[in-house]
């Protein structure tokens, strides 16, 4: 299984693409959706809709679980992915029903005991709650045929899809602003109508486009179980992530007040933001580390690492950078009265952004060896930690942007070097060769580009400071990933993908 350079290339740009324009299509949504239903009824949804978060905790886990054993059979040289896919679907039609039984018993009690909805709209609160169960089992279902088309590394196609969903939401959306019927109402049902219809042409595509993907019942103890298996572990780490950070919520809440929580808000979505773009190209590139290891061709899979590791620091610090440089700035053009706290938090959170993104690498490659237990319990500790040192720092009346500093060395560094640890000892990676290749690489990027950057400050100001900013920080984080980041071999593909393309596009 050789690494595809172009393929990942292309796959990238497709991702970035779908990120771009569901991000901006998004924005505006959110504002449509508070215009026609309210700020009341919008609340309501935010009610019960949380309620369906809380049952929704297993997805990201089942999606990780479903992903990495698809594309593993694929990688493998006599692998069975029509088999392990059948069985995908045998547990995540179970797992469907399991999610409408517990909505409709304990999901119902936390409805009816433990809200607190005007009695003339608690009807219309119950109707979006049972529709909302019922999107969620839908969820469920398209994960295994989403899982395939992202194992065969049909982005372009999953791009297009993921775009055609968020139109059909805006389109739906304002079709309802003019029905005379409950809007309320209307939106639960348009909701689980987008995601049967996204269900139906996943379904489609895959059986139109991949010869051999039954959709039959099939139930193998032994497959199952690890399926299951490595469901659990993932779901620890990602229970404890959630956790911390919404116990970081709370003792925000308790020791400074609710402006650092909305601070916090603010800055979790710019995270969100940064997140979005990175996530593009870690699914461009993760079905090829996964398949390299399958196939056990350690070499490739150690230099796609590292080629990823970095490409993944580019693409975060290109966007970081300007932010961090502009971001009074950016959030005085965004919120108009900028919340105490929130220039500190968001820079801070963006420091963290990009760590993860450097990092994300590792939980891959360990994602990919199956053998999660460990690292799993590892990161769950240092998520907990994290809250700890929150405590520990707001106890002592310290500054509230401190907190963030502790979150920098716990979930990011100590997360960077657990899966550093990892790595070495589930697939044999190449430490030293990591950090002479890309940590002291990154490292001089950061001080080549960063240096002159914030010397600006004293210099321009407002709009001429951020425009004169982004263009000398796009150029010099390019030329760094041309000069610094990438060696001979990688720089020369680059420019010849780069070649190849602009030739495309002439003759077009």
């Amino acid at each position: 299984m050789p690494i595809n350079n172009k393929l990942i290339a292309k796959n990238t740009i497709s991702l970035y693409a779908r990120t771009f324009i569901v991000l901006l299509i998004s924005l505006y949504l959110s504002r449509k959706i508070l215009e026609i239903l309210g700020e009341v009824d919008l609340g309501i949804y935010n009610v019960v809709g949380g309620i369906v978060t809380l049952i929704a905790f297993f997805i990201n886990a089942q999606t990780t679980a479903t992903s990495r054993f698809i594309t593993y059979e694929l990688g493998k040289k006599s692998g069975n992915p029509s088999k392990i896919f059948s069985e995908c679907i045998t547990i995540h039609i179970l797992l469907a029903a399991a999610i409408i039984f517990l909505g409709e018993t304990f999901g119902l009690f936390v409805v009816y005991k433990f809200t607190n909805i005007p009695p003339e709209r608690f009807n219309a609160a119950l109707f979006v709650y049972h529709f909302s169960i019922l999107t969620l089992a839908l969820r469920f279902l398209i994960i295994p045929v989403k899982s395939v088309v992202i194992a065969h590394e049909k982005m372009k196609s999953y791009a297009t899809i993921s775009i055609a969903e968020i139109v059909l939401k805006l389109v739906l959306v304002l079709l309802i602003g003019y029905a005379s019927i409950d809007h309320l109402k209307l939106y639960g049902l348009a909701l689980f109508l987008i995601t049967g219809i996204i269900l139906v042409v996943f379904v489609v595509y895959v059986s139109h486009t991949f010869k051999g993907y039954s959709f039959w019942w099939k139930w193998d103890k032994d497959d199952c179980l690890k399926i299951v298996s490595f469901s659990g572990w993932t779901l620890l780490g990602s229970s404890a992530n959630t956790a911390t950070q919404q116990g970081v919520s709370l003792l925000f809440n308790n020791f400074v007040g609710l402006v650092a929580n909305t601070a916090l808000g603010f800055a979790n979505q710019v995270n969100g933001a940064v997140c979005m773009f990175v996530s593009s190209f870690a699914t461009a590139f993760h079905p090829q580390i996964v398949k390299t290891y399958a196939a056990n061709n350690f070499q490739d899979m150690h230099t796609l690492m590292c080629r990823a590791s970095k490409v993944s620091f580019f693409l975060a610090y290109v966007l970081a950078l300007p932010l961090l440089v502009n971001m009074d700035y950016v959030l005085e053009i965004w919120l108009g009265n900028v919340p105490k706290y929130t220039v500190e938090f968001c820079s801070l959170i963006v420091i963290c952004s990009v760590i993860d993104a450097t990092t994300g690498v590792f939980n891959t490659a360990i994602t990919a060896s199956g053998k999660i237990k460990g690292y799993q319990i590892a990161i769950s500790i240092s998520f907990t930690l994290d809250l700890v040192c929150a405590f520990l720092l707001l106890e002592c009346g310290l500054y509230p942007a401190l907190v963030f500093g502790s979150r920098i060395l716990t979930r990011g560094i100590l997360n960077m070097l657990i899966g550093m640890y990892y790595s070495k000892k589930n697939i044999h990676f190449k430490l030293l060769y990591y950090i002479r290749y890309d940590v002291l690489p990154i490292i001089v990027t950061i001080f080549l580009t960063g240096l002159p950057l914030f010397a600006l400050n004293g210099i321009f100001d407002g709009t001429e400071k951020l425009f004169i900013t982004i263009g000398i920080s796009t150029v010099l984080c390019v030329l760094c990933l041309l000069f610094v980041l990438l060696d001979k071999a990688e720089r020369k593909n680059v420019i010849s993908l780069i070649v190849s393309y602009g030739k495309r596009k002439l003759r077009v």
